[in-house]
């Protein structure tokens, strides 16, 4: 296999993953509001995260960083995925996963926006053309019935 293959294939299974896991984790948050609040599920998921992130420092996969600057930016990190979660399981809580999913879906025209002005990537008119086509997929899904 040639590097480039091997680049490729380290961050595209991952994702593959994370997209497959994703698309569950809708449907079990759905079937979970059905009975518990947003609240309780957020819970839950905390608790979930502790058990993980213990397990990482027993391990000695994980420890904290003390002094380290990009401390701040684990921290805003995971105000974004806590505050993303909340507002997932709100609108799942009164939306079809059908049409909240995929319309949660289109957070990647946001990143790449954003990489764009933070992070100097490129925003080439293929990447552009291909989010355009997510977020009118997106449209699509949210209004057919």
């Amino acid at each position: 296999m040639h590097e480039r293959q091997k680049n490729t294939m380290a961050w595209l299974i991952p994702t593959l993953g994370y997209v497959a896991v994703l698309g569950i984790w809708g449907l079990t948050g759905k079937l979970a509001l059905r009975t518990l609040s947003w609240q309780d599920v957020l819970l839950i998921t905390a608790v979930a995260y502790a058990v993980v992130a213990v397990g990482l420092v027993a391990l000695g996969q994980a420890s904290f960083h003390t002094g380290d600057t990009n401390n701040w930016w684990a921290i805003a990190s995971a105000a974004c995925v806590i505050s993303a979660l909340i507002f997932i399981y709100i609108a799942l809580g009164t939306g079809e996963v059908s049409k909240v999913i995929p319309i949660s879906a289109a957070y990647p025209a946001v990143a790449m926006l954003l990489a764009a002005i933070f992070l100097s990537e490129g925003l080439t008119p293929g990447k552009v053309a291909g989010a355009l086509v997510v977020v009118g997929g997106v449209v699509l899904l949210s209004v057919s019935d």
